[in-house]
């Protein structure tokens, strides 16, 4: 009698930067063919997510199932949620556990019981889930060692005053992080994102969740990093001496998928690979501040401004709610006409056969944390706008 397969339950977190580490992984782990995978989406991910959905040669174990969830999230799904975030965690933790247990007993049920959860960091109430059947539950945080730590510490860190500032107060301004909490230097708490800070609306909420996620770490098998030792090995190390050998790097996971192609949640515009193979090696600046980053219509204006005075090759990639308040279509068209024959603008792009082609020089990014790794991994310069 055939040994019954291991049967891997993944939960990505329903955002691009989230989703692609975990697709990576989930189809690395499904070519051994005594696994199993199911990757499980929100309803209205899962319609999205299906529509640019290829099942790679050899990969039929790897199936797409999806559960309820009263928020329904468009194209732009990070967009969508970063407003409401604090709402968004509330949400998911109230109702998604049901949807989940209810999928684990039915694929039980179907002779297919479900071996572990692989889980987003930040879908903690998953663990409950995983505890309800008795399985383990493994994390994978897709960002970088240093903030795993930093997030990880949060009820430390506000035990001794270091975030979760008053309304009204300046008390980040003097502050800065232990060095083993985050990084070499030491850096002050202002210059973290929102999430260190906690001054935007709903904050409290926010707070609330983050101080209950830290100890639901150390309830899980396995903590996998989306990084890799050499780059952060002190924290790595630190990490190590709280957690033992169960905080492990892993990447960068994009590295395992030999397509270089990410599943993404808009479509790719791959036109501007023909433009690149026309232009001289190293000679193309690619502009892409991500899935969520946006910028003011004067932060526009000057970058397309500075691109056109540099004569420099440029591929740019221009969501469509990139600008806040959106841009002059007059302003725009006119640039447009001008650099036609200098650079290329599409609304998303292939970025990891971008990274990897010959004529790429030089990549202004908004720092995320996939795309540091892969102009790492492909030796490309960055010019940072965080």
């Amino acid at each position: 009698m055939a040994s019954r397969k291991v049967h891997v339950l993944a939960f990505p977190a329903p955002a691009q930067g989230h989703i692609s580490p975990m697709i990576h992984l989930c189809k690395f782990i499904a070519q051994d063919p005594s696994f199993t995978i199911s990757w499980v989406n929100i309803d209205s991910l899962h319609d999205e997510f299906v529509k640019h959905w290829v099942a790679p040669a050899g990969l039929e174990d790897l199936r797409l199932h999806s559960i309820p969830f009263s928020w329904k999230l468009p194209r732009g799904v990070d967009a969508n949620v970063a407003g409401n975030v604090g709402d968004w965690f509330t949400a998911a933790a109230r109702e998604l556990p049901g949807g989940l247990e209810d999928l684990i007993r039915k694929l039980g049920e179907e002779g297919d019981p479900v071996s572990c959860i692989v889980s987003d960091y930040i879908c903690d109430w998953t663990q409950d889930v995983a505890d309800v059947f008795g399985i383990p539950r493994i994390i994978l945080w897709s960002g970088n060692a240093a903030w795993t730590s930093f997030e990880y510490h949060i009820p430390e860190l506000l035990e001794k005053d270091h975030i979760f500032p008053s309304k009204g107060t300046n008390l980040c301004s003097s502050l800065v992080l232990p060095l083993e909490l985050s990084v070499s230097p030491m850096l002050p708490l202002e210059s973290f994102p929102g999430r260190g800070q906690f001054r935007d609306q709903g904050q409290e909420v926010l707070k609330e969740i983050c101080i209950k996620r830290s100890p639901v770490v150390k309830r899980a098998r396995w903590v996998l990093v989306n990084s890799f030792y050499d780059l952060e090995a002190p924290t790595f190390d630190f990490m190590a001496s709280e957690l033992g050998p169960r905080f492990i790097p892993v990447g960068p996971l994009f590295l395992l998928d030999d397509s270089r192609k990410n599943v993404v949640l808009r479509p790719e515009n791959e036109d501007c690979l023909h433009w690149m193979d026309a232009q001289e090696p190293g000679s193309v600046l690619y502009i892409s501040f991500g899935s969520v980053a946006v910028l003011s219509v004067e932060q526009f204006e000057e970058l397309a401004g500075a691109l056109e005075a540099s004569k420099k090759p440029f591929l740019w990639v221009i969501r469509p709610e990139l600008v806040v308040g959106g841009h002059s279509n007059e302003s725009y068209n006119g640039f447009c006409e001008r650099t036609k024959n200098q650079g290329f603008i599409v609304s998303w792009a292939p970025q990891l056969r971008v990274l990897a082609h010959p004529s790429m020089g030089a990549f202004l990014t908004h720092c995320g944390w996939n795309s540091v790794q892969e102009s790492i991994a492909n030796g490309i310069p960055m010019l940072g706008w965080p």
